[in-house]
């Protein structure tokens, strides 16, 4: 079977133009268009925690085991309702529970540099890594919630920078004439 390869440059040029769009809508949330998106997250998590909740009532009438899905119900219930109540104190937890574990990933690292004798090449890298992660740890405790919208810029500065090459391969893949392959099924 023979396809053209130039009759897909479609496909990729409606991807380019979709993570342009989510490249720039990224690069515009700012704190309170983030804290809406959390409050509806917290939204789903409360519909969520209900649906499972009926499921684990229904477990119980049949004699099903339901204890693990009561769990889930009340867990998922409590952190959306966190999440709509306090969603800028619950996000910043998060993000100071990350910054805490990756400070002790860093570490960690350190210690494996130190204590590897000549069994890890390249250990300037290695080290780069931990001090960075030990770094960021410590940024993400002290101002959680800024640097999460920072790193948002930075995604979607990446996003619509991916988007604007996808399209452009696009229309080099439309002007590509004659490719193509030879399929055969296996």
């Amino acid at each position: 079977m023979k396809t053209n390869r130039s009759k897909n440059w479609w496909f990729l040029a409606i991807n380019g133009f979709i993570f342009i769009i989510f490249g720039i809508l990224f690069l515009f949330f700012t704190q309170e268009t983030i804290l809406t998106l959390i409050k509806y997250f917290g939204i789903l998590l409360l519909a969520g925690s209900v649906i499972l909740l009926f499921f684990g009532i229904n477990n119980i009438r049949k004699d099903k085991a339901a204890a693990f899905t009561l769990l889930e119900a009340i867990a998922g219930g409590a952190i959306g309702l966190a999440l709509l109540i306090f969603p800028q104190a619950t996000v910043a937890l998060f993000l100071m529970l990350i910054g805490i574990w990756a400070i002790i990933i860093g570490i960690i690292q350190l210690v494996i540099i130190v204590n590897s004798k000549g069994v890890i090449s390249n250990k300037n890298v290695h080290l780069l890594n931990g001090l960075l992660t030990i770094g960021l740890g410590i940024l993400l405790l002290f101002n959680p919630f800024d640097w999460a919208v920072f790193m948002g810029k930075i995604i979607g500065f990446c996003a619509a920078l991916f988007g604007a090459l996808l399209l452009y391969f696009s229309f080099i893949l439309r002007s590509v004439k004659g490719g193509t392959n030879e399929i055969t099924p296996k």
